[in-house]
């Protein structure tokens, strides 16, 4: 997997016991890396704001991330700008707890987990950059259309005649 292109890192330890709030704004350079890493045509803004809360030997982060993109429409083929707003809560343990979560893992009656399982910390750090590639990459369009923009189908009426209509008119001719 290529390296992510945009890290912001904020160590656990150096957290207020009230949570800290850190705002990410990235380069020319790095939204330019950013676009190609995520297959967009450009990336013309990206901010990302977060609050980081202490928890037992991790963090709880809560934000939000706004961009504006330039992709391509899948109708007309044309580039345009599309947003994307993506808000999140994830929560961060140290990898040894990680590990035990998911041999643990609860499930419910149907199968499924109960909680999603936390994010594991990278040197008692939470890397701030590769949240907002997660979530810009989360938040993009796959199918992006331009506003009013609508993909028409020829639609068959009655004086359109299936290959396979022909095949039976030709079958009742022997």
């Amino acid at each position: 997997m290529p390296e992510i292109p945009l890290t912001h890192k904020v160590r656990i330890a150096e957290l207020s016991p009230s949570g800290t709030t850190v705002r990410v704004v990235p380069t020319a350079e790095e939204r330019a890396a950013l676009a190609r890493h995520v297959g967009v045509l450009d990336l013309l803004d990206l901010q990302l704001e977060a609050t980081l809360v202490p928890r037992r030997d991790g963090a709880l982060v809560t934000g939000r991330l706004k961009a504006t993109v330039r992709v391509t429409s899948v109708v007309s083929l044309e580039p345009f700008d599309d947003q994307v707003d993506e808000t999140f809560e994830v929560e961060f343990a140290p990898p040894e707890e990680v590990a035990a979560f998911e041999a643990a893992e609860e499930e419910d009656a149907d199968g499924e987990a109960l909680r999603d399982p936390p994010d594991a910390l990278v040197d008692g750090a939470v890397d701030l950059g590769a949240l907002a590639t997660e979530f810009l990459s989360l938040g993009l369009d796959p199918y992006p259309r331009r506003p009013g923009e609508v993909f028409e189908t020829h639609q068959e009426g009655p004086a359109d005649e299936s290959p396979f209509a022909a095949l039976a008119k030709l079958k009742g001719k022997s």
